[in-house]
């Protein structure tokens, strides 16, 4: 220690100039302090903005870092592929094939996709990692089949015009010829003869209707129709038709749905189905009708116990004059689709071999009755 003034003061100025000095760098330490949580706030809600958008498009996304691990994950990946992000951050492969057109799952799932896989790069355009790219197109497969099945069904539809109006004139001249033989030959043996004749030109008539129908279009006259009450009333029917064949019929329906439609083409529709599969099961079985809602649509799911068919069958059901009974038209499922799709509807068939069908039958939810 020192008693001289004049080392004192400078002493003291010295502290002066620490103490100015320290205050200096705690200021800019504040500021920078301040300016890196400004930036951590920024990349954070720009991270999340990141994956706020990746979570909202319809396309999966995963990326891989250069080592080849797995280091993001957007949710309609996590959908596709049936698996948590988290299962997947950090390994070097994803548990499914992606060929050039088509996703095949580890769990057995398989649904048509388009894929890409695109480098990442950095601004020195070194790569730093890839990602890969995938969207589920099941729907728009679904559509380009509906607009090729309506092209041929439009060509065919003019043809069978066309054709229906030849034949049902000279038919109307046969069944009057027939009625009156019937007349004439009342009590003979060959009475029965032109009873056949009849009854065939009858079926042939019918037959030529429904040609007319699917040739001419489904249009429905629309009014407000209770589902419930169309199924209710059709199961109550049919339990009389199947009455001594050891078929169970059952409706599944604890909600309620009124739409827009044309109750007699409805009901002709679904007649169509429940018809199907009681010729599906010649040695009896159940059959199920479900009426349920599914986020914004209604679906009306017919389920059956019966022989099912194979692929090539079920692909092909909807198809005008594709029948494989002896007597069938091949006209009653072209005439369902048909009207499913007046009302703004579509239909889908699953099916296996010895285990049965099941018709998925969706219309846009409009309010609960």
């Amino acid at each position: 220690m020192t008693d001289n003034p004049q080392d004192i003061t400078l002493l003291n100025q010295a502290m002066e100039r620490f103490h100015s000095a320290s205050a200096a760098v705690m200021a800019y330490y504040q500021t920078l302090e301040e300016r890196v949580r400004l930036l951590t706030e920024e990349v954070d809600h720009k991270k999340q903005l990141l994956n706020s958008i990746l979570d909202s498009i319809d396309v999966g996304v995963v990326y891989f870092d250069g080592n080849g691990a797995v280091q993001l994950v957007n949710s309609t990946a996590e959908r596709l592929l049936d698996i948590s992000a988290i299962t997947l951050i950090g390994t070097t492969s994803v548990p499914a094939v992606f060929d050039e057109q088509q996703v095949v799952c580890a769990g057995g799932k398989v649904f048509p996709a388009i894929i890409s896989r695109s480098e990442v790069k950095n601004h020195q355009g070194e790569t730093i990692g890839s990602v890969l790219f995938f969207q589920d197109i099941t729907r728009l497969k679904e559509l380009e089949a509906e607009n090729e099945r309506n092209r041929r069904l439009t060509a065919m539809g003019e043809l069978v015009t066309k054709i229906a109006h030849e034949i049902r004139n000279p038919l109307g001249s046969i069944e009057l010829f027939a009625s009156l033989l019937i007349k004439d030959l009342d009590g003979t043996p060959s009475a029965s003869y032109a009873g056949r004749i009849s009854n065939s030109v009858r079926h042939l008539v019918n037959t030529l209707d429904n040609m007319l129908r699917f040739s001419g279009g489904v249009r429905p006259s629309f009014a407000e129709v209770s589902l419930h009450t169309v199924l209710s009333e059709l199961v109550e029917d049919f339990r009389g038709v199947f009455h001594g064949s050891r078929i169970l019929l059952a409706l599944n329906a604890s909600e309620r749905f009124v739409m827009h439609a044309d109750r007699g083409l409805l009901r002709q529709a679904f007649i169509n189905l429940l018809l199907n599969a009681f010729q599906a099961m010649p040695d009896g079985g159940k059959i199920e009708i479900r009426l349920e809602r599914v986020e914004e649509e209604v679906r009306i799911v017919f389920s059956d116990t019966g022989t099912g068919m194979d692929e090539e069958t079920s692909a092909r059901l909807f198809e005008p004059f594709f029948s494989t009974k002896d007597r069938g038209t091949g006209l009653g499922m072209s005439i369902t689709a048909g009207i499913i799709a007046a009302h703004g509807g579509r239909i889908q068939v699953q099916s296996t071999p010895g285990a049965g069908t099941a018709f998925h039958i969706v219309f846009p939810l409009e309010r609960d009755a």
